[in-house]
């Protein structure tokens, strides 16, 4: 007859979690461009502000000799202008869902925050927008 032998072992947490977050940031980019619903909006070019924070997969390390290495702040930037530029948006809620799109091409990005604002939209008021936090399961999901 043939003895089996147990070992018992215990699994334990994985208490060495990475604590590396690794952020890309634009602030207060601006563009010139039609946007609005009103009949005055849809004349003259006025100021749209992006405030973007993107949170990148930790294990994404820079190569200095690469510049596919990191995300490219450059690169969402002129995604944003030409977003305004060859499309004309009602509301800034539109224009941050297609921003939405064009950043997350990128595989490595977790998750965007995205704050865009009309600062010359209503008097009295410093500026108005509206402000998305999506995860990139979030958006793979709508």
């Amino acid at each position: 007859m043939k003895k089996n032998n147990f070992k018992i072992i215990e699994l334990k947490p994985d208490n060495k979690k990475s604590s590396i977050r690794r952020t890309v940031f634009i602030k207060d980019f601006i563009i010139q461009e039609i946007i609005g619903i009103h009949e005055h909006e849809k004349t003259k070019k006025q100021k749209i502000k992006f405030n973007i924070v993107v949170s990148v997969n930790q294990n994404t390390v820079p190569d200095e000799k690469d510049i596919k290495s990191i995300v490219d702040y450059e690169k969402i930037t002129n995604k944003l202008e030409n977003l305004v530029k060859y499309k004309k948006y009602n509301f800034l809620e539109s224009l941050a869902e297609d921003s939405f799109k064009e950043i997350f091409e990128d595989k490595r990005i977790n998750s965007v925050k995205i704050k865009i604002e009309k600062p010359d939209a209503i008097k009295n008021a410093d500026s108005v927008g509206v402000e998305v936090l999506k995860n990139r399961s979030d958006y793979e999901e709508s």
